[in-house]
């Protein structure tokens, strides 16, 4: 978050007047610092509050927050139909943000959805494990039934103590944020985060791969439904990504130092949210960047170890969770800015400018070294007890050869 904070600093004033310039707006030259910094305080609190309240304080709230922040995220399409727009922010078409009246801060309700699945899920697949009904289909499911009953069968195929509850939430996520807010990034995160957890759960890969082909068909659906998804995969609206690898390539091996960039002034669109990587490529060059994405490796790396050495499956489908949330958003960021994947707006984890993603991004995180925390400590436990026994079993064979001798 520092360095998110160092780059804002430095292009944040060439972004305003470029902005000034391009659409009439008054931004200050310490405007969009100002706000970040705001940002960066609210999202180290988030963390603190991640590490000290307990998992289990929130997590048995899973359900409400589920309830709540779907409720919001429809609240959010509402409002937008209803051309209110002291309330809910829209931008290029899409409104995926509530406002606060009074003080004009606003917040992306889908952000908190990601953290309630997060709790939701990692209960659901833990529950349904332990009752060993963590499947798609009933495993004594007669096939010979299907044909003889035809579509009235088809009820009786699958396990709806799991189906249920899981498609109606990936339903909501699919409506209220892929179609209504026409958040697709966010959407190809929320699966990604569901199937990782599922896969360390432990489906059956057969049930894998149904939820795989659905989502597939889904996805399809919401690219093809869309003229400006299908350009970005075809690359046929590539002025974004070009101007992104001109960054990239100007920055050279250690960049054009700070304060410098020439794409922040109005080249490169979203040059402080979605495209900060390719400014950091500029500012810092390759070594800059390299340093980035080392960074990101380490915690990645650091939340594997984490999950491996949790204990309550619960807790490690959480950190695998926030794992795979983090992960999505590096790889399609940093793969849309240097032309690897299609271009996809969506931020940089604790880097790109705006409060909601990178608040709710840290609080995961919080949570991850709270479980940690635990993880540690228990393994201290489990050493000194260990320790004590040998010690205990070394006494018992030392009194027992006095007592011999």
């Amino acid at each position: 978050m520092s360095a998110s904070l160092i780059i804002v600093y430095a292009i944040g004033p060439r972004v305003a007047q470029a902005l000034n310039s391009q659409y009439g707006t008054e931004y200050g030259d310490t405007y969009f610092l100002i706000r970040h910094v705001f940002a960066v305080a609210m999202s180290v609190a988030a963390i603190v509050a991640g590490y000290l309240v307990k998992y289990e304080k929130v997590g048995k709230y899973a359900k409400t927050l589920v309830f709540i922040s779907a409720g919001l995220c429809l609240l959010v399409k509402i409002l937008a139909m209803l051309h209110v727009d002291a309330l809910v922010t829209c931008d290029k078409g899409a409104c995926r943000a509530l406002r606060i009246p009074g003080i004009g801060i606003g917040f992306m309700p889908s952000e908190i959805l990601k953290v309630a699945i997060l709790f939701y899920l990692s209960w659901l697949i833990k529950d349904r494990k332990e009752k060993k009904e963590l499947t798609i289909f009933n495993s004594d499911f007669d096939w010979n039934e299907l044909k003889e009953r035809g579509i009235k069968a088809i009820p009786s195929m699958f396990n709806m103590r799991f189906v249920l509850p899981f498609a109606l939430l990936m339903l909501a996520v699919v409506v209220l944020v892929g179609w209504w807010e026409s958040d697709f990034g966010s959407t190809v995160v929320i699966a990604t985060m569901s199937l990782a957890m599922l896969w360390i759960g432990k489906m059956p890969l057969k049930d894998l791969l149904a939820i795989l082909l659905v989502g597939g068909i889904i996805a399809a659906i919401l690219i093809f439904g869309a003229d400006y998804r299908v350009q970005r995969i075809t690359n046929e609206n590539s002025y974004h990504q070009e101007s992104s690898l001109i960054s990239m390539g100007t920055g050279g091996i250690l960049g054009v130092g700070l304060g410098n960039s020439i794409q922040a002034t109005g080249y490169l669109p979203e040059a402080l949210s979605d495209s900060i990587f390719s400014i950091i490529c500029e500012t810092w060059g390759f070594v800059g960047a390299s340093a980035i994405l080392i960074a990101f490796f380490v915690l990645f790396w650091r939340m594997i170890s984490v999950s491996q050495r949790t204990v309550d499956l619960d807790k490690r489908l959480f950190v695998i969770g926030v794992f795979a949330w983090i992960i999505a958003h590096v790889i399609i960021n940093v793969g849309g800015m240097t032309g690897v994947t299609p271009m996809k707006g969506i931020t940089l984890p604790f880097l790109s400018y705006g409060g909601t993603s990178m608040m709710f991004v840290a609080y995961a995180t919080g949570v991850v070294l709270q479980i940690s925390g635990w993880t540690a400590r228990e393994a201290i436990e489990e050493k000194n007890e260990n320790t004590s026994s040998r010690r205990g079993q070394r006494g018992t064979r030392y009194s027992s050869s006095r007592g011999r001798s």
